[in-house]
């Protein structure tokens, strides 16, 4: 059982068990003189940060900012490793064995575990970012590979429930928190889709979709047929991305409907 000792709503709550709905945003997505998303005007809405680790996107004088940010504002800190792809942002699909998959996975944790312990900030979780996120759900070599790495470092992994995800998390004894997504799109059978492949949502669409999933456990599909993505009646974990145009509004909309949803369901206050 993993505690957690900081993180809003935290409290004595062990980390692979949520009170209410919480939000977690990914965070600290720049690299060198290349901006990415409005990291401290978002954190204070948020109650996780995906932490990207030099992938994807970020670099050690960002990830070590990000992490000092996260800390200011006393919000949980997860590693956010994606394919090592800054031209493609993570987002194109790589060919890498299983043997690189997983050294990469323990590369990439470890080195944002430096920053964490620099700062004694404690790791939260660890959630794959893009297109390593989307292809572990249904591809058990990639998922095999890199739930082997995440279980040396004794965290959470937050994934979609009824995926491989789960059943991965479970193979190695990994605590799993269930996700959904309300600024991408599910396809019709409920299997997420990430950006490639997903229409715009405005904040009234995202506002709407995450009302439905905390209440109902519904989302509308690619296609706008709600969908059921495994988390009816019960807490999750929402993700919203930073990168987008218009992310401010998006997440705005999304902390207003879980905050409703928690204190309708699950007797909580506001952040």
């Amino acid at each position: 059982m993993v505690n957690i000792s900081n993180g809003a709503g935290a409290g004595s709550v062990p980390s692979h068990q949520l009170s209410r709905i919480e939000i977690n945003v990914d965070c600290g997505e720049a690299f060198g003189l290349w901006e990415g998303g409005p990291d401290e005007e978002l954190m204070p809405m948020i109650d996780a940060a995906n932490i990207a680790c030099g992938g994807h996107a970020g670099d050690p004088v960002i990830m070590r900012r990000t992490v000092a940010l996260a800390k200011k504002h006393g919000i949980k800190v997860g590693a956010h490793p994606g394919f090592p792809d800054k031209a493609g942002f993570g987002r194109r699909v790589l060919a890498m064995s299983a043997e690189q998959a997983y050294a990469e996975m323990l590369f990439q944790v470890g080195a944002l575990k430096a920053f964490l312990n620099e700062a004694e900030v404690q790791l939260n979780h660890i959630k794959p970012h893009g297109m390593w996120y989307i292809m572990m759900q249904d591809n058990d070599a990639v998922n095999d590979a890199a739930m082997r790495a995440i279980s040396h470092f004794k965290v959470p992994v937050y994934g979609l429930p009824g995926t491989l995800h789960e059943s991965g998390a479970k193979k190695y004894g990994i605590p799993f928190i269930p996700e959904a997504f309300v600024d991408v799109n599910y396809n019709p059978e409920g299997a997420l889709l990430g950006v490639p492949g997903s229409r715009k949502m405005d904040p009234e669409e995202i506002y709407r979709a995450t009302k439905s999933l905390g209440k109902e456990g519904l989302v509308p599909a690619v296609n706008h047929v709600p969908v059921d993505v495994g988390v009816r009646g019960k807490p999750f974990t929402l993700c919203l991305h930073s990168d987008f145009k218009g992310c401010r509004e998006n997440v705005a909309a999304a902390r207003k409907a879980v905050d409703e949803v928690n204190k309708e369901l699950y007797n909580d206050g506001v952040l």
